[in-house]
C-alpha cells in the first residue's frame, strides 16, 4: 500500500476523494432533514431524491463527454468550486426556504458531483495503472470511503444538532472549496486524449462500446440487479428495528453502526486479498450481502440482526470496489471517464427502484419478507456472477504501458473497437473467447 501512496498525483486525488465522500454524507443528511422538516411530506423527500440523484444520473454522462478531453487540473477544481458555491447558496435557502430553489440547486450539484467523481476516478485509474497499482489504489480509496460511510452521518448529525442545517451546508461548501484547492495545486495529473466527437456521439459510442464488450456489458447488467437487491433494505431497516424487533431507535442505530463497521472490515478484506480474481471477490461480496440479509430476515433478537447487518456491511465493502476494479481493468483508457460515468449513474438511479420495491414489499407483507427477498436476490446475483463473469480478464494491467497502449484498442476483447471520433463502432474480427469496485 505504501507504494501507491508515494505517487503525488494519487495522494492529491485520494485526499479529494475522501473529502468529497465526507462532504457528500454530511450534505445529504443535512438536505434530507431540511426538506422533510420544512415540507413534512414524503412527496417532498421523493422530489429531493429525484432532483439530487435520479435526474443527475441521466444528465451527467453528457457532461462527462463534454469535459473528458480537457485537462483535469482546471476542470476538476472548477467543478468542486461550483459545488462550494451551490452549498453556500443552499445555506442561504435553508434560512429563506423555497422547495423549488432547493430542488434546482440540488439538481445542479448532483450533475456537478457525478461529473467530477467520474473524471476523478478516470484520472486515478490512469495514474495507478501506469505503474501497475490499480488494485492497491482502489483498496486505499475504498478504505477511506468506508470510514467516511461509517463516520459521515454521525458527523453530519452532530453539526446539524450543534449549529443547524445552515452551518452544516456552509461546512460542506468549505470542504468543496478545499477539495478544489487540493487539485488546483496538483502538478502531475494525467493529460486526457483529445477527441473531436460531439458529446452525444461520445455517449452513444460509449453504450455501443459497452454492448460490444461482453465482460463490460455483463458487469454493468449484474451491477444493475445487484444494486437493486442490495438497496431493498434501505427503507426497511427502520421498520424492522421498530416493529419486528421492538428495539426502538437505539436498535436501528445499532444496525446502521454494525453495517458501517462491517463495511470497514470489508475494505480491509479487499485490501488484504485484492490479488484474487475479480470474479471471486465479486462473488464473495455478493454472497456476504445475501447471507447478511437472510440472517436479518430470520433474526429472533437484535443481537442476531446486528450480526447479519455486519455480514451485509462486509459484503458492501468488498463487492462494490471489486466490481468497479473489474470494470476499470476491462476498459480502455480512452473510454474510462465515460464508463465510470455510466457506472456512477447506475449507482445513483437504480437505488430508487430498490427503495421503492423494499417499501412496497414491507407495506404489503412485512420487513422480514422484504429482507428475505433482498437476501434471495443477492444470492441469485452471486450465482449469476460466478457463471457470467468467467470472461473477465485474469491479467492485471501492464505496469508500464507504452505510448501506443492507451491509444490502440485491446486486441483480447471481443474484437470490436469503438471509434471515439465517429460516435460508432466497427467489427475488426470475429469475437474471440477470453478468460475471466468499489
Amino acid at each position: 500500500m505504501n507504494r501507491v501512496l508515494k505517487i503525488g498525483a494519487y495522494r492529491r486525488l485520494l485526499a479529494a476523494y475522501t473529502l468529497n465522500e465526507l462532504a457528500f454524507m454530511v450534505g445529504s443528511l443535512a438536505l434530507a432533514l431540511l426538506v422533510y422538516r420544512r415540507t413534512g411530506s414524503a412527496l417532498g423527500a421523493a422530489a429531493f431524491f429525484l432532483a439530487a440523484q435520479f435526474v443527475p444520473a441521466l444528465i451527467s454522462p453528457l457532461a462527462v463527454a463534454r469535459l473528458e478531453h480537457r485537462p483535469p487540473r482546471p476542470v476538476l477544481p472548477a467543478l468542486y468550486w461550483f459545488e462550494a458555491l451551490v452549498f453556500f447558496a443552499l445555506a442561504w435557502v435553508a434560512m429563506h426556504f423555497s422547495l423549488a430553489l432547493v430542488l434546482v440547486l440540488a439538481l445542479a450539484d448532483g450533475v456537478a458531483a457525478l461529473t467530477a467523481r467520474s473524471l476523478a476516478r478516470a484520472a486515478t485509474v490512469s495514474v495507478t495503472s501506469a505503474v501497475g497499482l490499480l488494485r492497491e489504489g482502489n483498496a486505499v480509496a475504498n478504505a477511506a470511503f468506508s470510514v467516511c460511510f461509517m463516520l459521515g452521518p454521525a458527523i453530519g448529525g452532530a453539526v446539524v444538532a450543534a449549529g443547524g442545517t445552515s452551518a452544516a451546508l456552509i461546512a460542506d461548501g468549505c470542504l468543496f472549496g478545499l477539495i478544489g484547492l487540493t487539485l488546483a495545486t496538483a502538478k502531475d495529473l494525467p493529460e486526457p486524449s483529445p477527441t473531436r466527437a460531439s458529446a452525444k456521439g461520445r455517449v452513444r459510442a460509449a453504450f455501443q462500446y459497452a454492448r460490444e464488450h461482453m465482460a463490460i456489458s455483463r458487469l454493468l447488467i449484474l451491477q444493475v440487479f445487484g444494486v437493486l437487491f442490495f438497496t431493498i433494505s434501505v427503507p426497511v431497516e427502520v421498520v424492522f428495528a421498530e416493529h419486528s424487533l421492538h428495539a426502538g431507535s437505539a436498535g436501528y442505530g445499532g444496525l446502521l453502526s454494525a453495517w458501517g463497521a462491517g463495511a470497514v472490515a470489508g475494505a480491509a478484506i479487499y485490501a488484504r486479498w485484492r490479488a484474487l480474481p475479480s470474479r471471486s471477490l465479486i462473488v464473495i461480496g455478493a454472497a456476504s450481502l445475501g447471507i447478511g440479509f437472510v440472517v436479518m430476515a430470520v433474526a429472533p433478537t437484535l443481537a442476531v440482526a446486528i450480526v447479519g447487518a455486519a455480514f451485509g456491511g462486509v459484503g458492501n465493502g468488498v463487492e462494490a470496489v471489486a466490481a468497479r476494479t473489474a470494470l476499470q481493468e476491462e476498459t480502455e483508457e480512452r473510454w474510462m471517464a465515460l464508463m465510470m460515468s455510466l457506472n456512477e449513474s447506475l449507482f445513483q438511479s437504480v437505488p430508487g427502484v430498490g427503495i421503492l420495491l423494499g417499501g412496497t414489499i414491507t407495506a404489503l407483507g412485512s420487513p422480514r419478507t422484504a429482507l428475505a427477498v433482498a437476501g434471495a436476490g443477492s444470492l441469485a446475483v452471486t450465482v449469476a456472477a460466478w457463471f457470467a463473469l468467467a470472461p473477465l480478464s485474469t491479467a492485471k494491467p501492464s505496469a508500464s504501458p507504452g505510448p501506443s497502449a492507451s491509444a490502440s484498442p485491446r486486441s483480447d476483447r471481443e474484437g470490436v473497437t469503438a471509434d471515439p471520433n465517429s460516435g460508432g463502432a466497427h467489427c475488426e474480427a470475429p469475437p474471440a473467447p477470453v478468460a475471466r469496485h468499489q
